[in-house]
C-alpha cells in the first residue's frame, strides 16, 4: 500500500486501482491536508480548462431546449444508502474529470487559436503524466494567514509540477519568483502575484524548489531569502 498521503494526484484523475481509491478515501475523509491538495489540483486543472474555452455555436442553445423537450426522461431508480455515499465521494473526481474533458475537447478549437490550444494541451499532458506517475511525490507548504504551495514531482517522468493557491497579497511593486535550485545556482521558473502553476523539467538540475518575493519583473538572482522552500 502506497503512503496514502501521495495519493492525492493520482485520486484526482481517477488513476488508483479499486483497492487503493477506497483506502484513500477513508483517509481522506481524516485528512485535511490531503483534501487541501485535492482542491488545489482542481483549480489548477480549472485554470486549464479556462484558458481553453470557445463561445459555443450560433444556435446551439435552441438545438440543445428543442433535445431536452423531445427526449423521454427516465424514471427515478431508488438507490441504497450505500450506493449514495460512494457516488457521493465520487463527484468531487467526476466534476474533476469533466474539466479535464472540457479542456481536451475545446483544444481542438479555431485554427487561429492551433498554437495557442497546442501548448495548453502540452501543459495538461505534462500535469497528468506527473500526477499519475507511481514515482510521484507532493512536498506542501502552507501559511499561516492562508494560502499555500505544493510541489508534485516523479523522477521517473523527469517532471515537477509547483501550485501555488491564494498567497498573501504583496506590497505594490513586489512578486512572487520561483527557482529551481542546485548548490550555489538558482535557475529562474517565472514570477506569479498570488496564483500559479508552473511545469519543470530536467530534475537533474535542482535538488530544491525555492519561491523568493522579487520586485516587478523578477530578478536575475534571488535577492530575498525563500518563502518557501521544497525539496525535490
Amino acid at each position: 500500500m502506497a503512503d496514502m498521503h501521495s495519493l492525492s494526484g493520482a485520486w484526482a484523475l481517477n488513476a488508483l486501482s479499486e483497492r487503493d481509491r477506497e483506502s484513500f478515501e477513508e483517509h481522506l475523509n481524516q485528512c485535511e491536508a490531503c483534501r487541501a491538495e485535492v482542491a488545489g489540483f482542481a483549480r489548477t486543472a480549472a485554470r486549464l480548462a479556462e484558458a481553453e474555452a470557445r463561445t459555443p455555436p450560433a444556435g446551439a442553445r435552441v438545438r440543445l431546449l428543442s433535445a431536452v423537450s423531445t427526449t423521454p426522461q427516465q424514471r427515478p431508480v431508488m438507490i441504497d444508502r450505500g450506493r449514495h455515499q460512494r457516488l457521493r465521494r465520487a463527484i468531487p473526481r467526476l466534476a474533476l474529470a469533466a474539466v479535464f474533458a472540457i479542456g481536451m475537447v475545446a483544444a481542438g478549437g479555431f485554427a487561429i487559436e492551433r498554437d495557442h490550444a497546442r501548448d495548453n494541451r502540452a501543459a495538461t499532458d505534462s500535469i497528468t503524466s506527473v500526477l499519475a506517475a507511481p514515482d510521484a511525490s507532493t512536498k506542501a507548504r502552507a501559511f499561516s494567514g492562508g494560502g499555500n504551495v505544493r510541489l508534485v514531482s516523479s523522477a521517473a517522468r523527469d517532471v515537477a509540477v509547483i501550485v501555488a493557491n491564494d498567497l498573501p497579497a504583496l506590497t505594490k511593486g513586489r512578486v512572487y519568483q520561483v527557482w529551481m535550485i542546485k548548490g550555489e545556482t538558482a535557475f529562474s521558473q517565472g514570477t506569479f502575484a498570488t496564483d500559479h502553476s508552473l511545469i519543470m523539467r530536467q530534475l537533474e538540475k535542482a535538488d530544491h524548489v525555492a519561491v523568493t518575493v522579487e520586485p516587478r519583473g523578477g530578478s536575475a538572482t534571488p535577492t530575498t531569502l525563500p518563502v518557501v522552500d521544497l525539496a525535490i
